[in-house]
């Protein structure tokens, strides 16, 4: 068994990611004044954010953040205030709050919220995600990528003893770590299934940390690191178990579920895809794309938003993308410290 944290990160991570929640909430009801909207009438997903000048990807970030604040309600596709929403977004309330609460909008961290709504674009103009026709990207900087792999490896270690304590890998030859940069996931889980190999699949300067780790942590002659783009790689190896953990986050959602289809295809039979991320709840077919909570995810959410081209994303949409690449998901999903989780995938065929 792995040696896990004395204490439970949950805490100080919700902490660091509650004032994202907070820059949203302030951005739609300071900038984008969306209490008097709804204090009118209800409004259509596509309506409101059409109303607010909004992409989808924006849209759903800022809505879900005030739906799992408790201020808006979904009903199919109609989105409202609640009863609470409405005392307080509602300028005819006697009790609105909304003057006071958008104050905010002249925090520098609010204004920079707004902007990347509007654009639908992290903030500033540096790209933490790598793609072969967007140009030189800082996943290939070794300084800049370095430290940034370096920080990712300081969450990973609270988590990845948890993930291989819980996670039975007993059957699987040879794990792909796909985006795995520090590759703590899998070191840890090489260290406890001593029969595993793992192959690294990263840009070179995260493989160049992730090296240093294999090394520290003794499993550096199971593992192969492989310099790769992620989404092309043609994956000559057999790989019967593929981990992607906290990189579909960082992508929209299609070029998200065009990931997952890339390594299913090249899966053996019998293997698994396993995606560990932050989900947000699922919502009812047809409803719409809102999801109720928790609000821990909407804030990490909003974090992501404003420094990737992705989102959180919700337990159906990620067990959708696993069903159409032609793998049956396992409804029994492993739970880890700050809202991850763990959703698998096998190939029956």
């Amino acid at each position: 068994m792995q040696k896990v944290p004395q204490f439970d990160p949950t805490p100080l991570l919700d902490a660091f990611r509650a004032s994202h929640l907070s820059t949203l909430l302030t951005a739609a009801i300071g900038h984008f004044e969306i209490g008097p909207i709804l204090a009118a009438e209800p409004h259509s997903f596509d309506r409101l954010r059409k109303a607010l000048n909004l992409a989808e990807r924006p849209a759903i970030v800022l809505f879900t953040a005030l739906r799992a604040s408790g201020l808006i309600d979904v009903h199919g596709q109609e989105i409202s205030l609640t009863p609470f929403g409405r005392e307080k977004l509602d300028p005819n309330s006697a009790f609105c709050l909304g003057g006071y609460l958008g104050l905010g909008v002249y925090s520098a961290d609010v204004r920079n919220m707004i902007e990347c709504l509007r654009r639908d674009h992290p903030a500033g103009e540096v790209s933490f995600v790598y793609h072969d026709n967007a140009g030189p990207s800082v996943l290939d900087d070794e300084k800049t990528a370095g430290v940034l792999t370096r920080a990712m490896a300081d969450r990973a270690r609270n988590i990845a003893p948890v993930l291989a304590n819980q996670l039975d890998l007993s059957d699987a030859k040879l794990l792909l770590d796909a985006g795995g940069g520090h590759g703590l996931y899998s070191f840890h889980l090489l260290q406890r299934f001593p029969a595993l190999k793992a192959v690294i699949l990263d840009r070179a300067p995260a493989l160049a940390v992730a090296r240093e780790y294999a090394a520290a942590m003794g499993v550096a002659d199971r593992v192969t690191f492989e310099q790769a783009n992620i989404h092309t790689h043609p994956l000559t190896w057999d790989y019967d178990a593929v981990l992607m953990a906290n990189i579909l986050h960082d992508y929209s959602s299609e070029a998200a579920e065009k990931l997952v289809h890339h390594f299913a295809a090249k899966l053996a039979k019998g293997g698994r895809i396993m995606i560990l991320d932050g989900f947000l709840d699922a919502i009812a077919p047809g409803d719409a794309p809102v999801a109720p909570g928790p609000p821990e995810v909407a804030a990490y959410s909003g974090l992501l938003f404003s420094m990737c081209e992705g989102r959180c994303y919700r337990f159906d949409e990620a067990e959708t993308w696993l069903q159409n690449a032609g793998l049956e998901v396992n409804k029994e999903r492993i739970t880890l410290p700050a809202h991850g989780s763990v959703l698998t995938g096998r190939k029956l065929t």
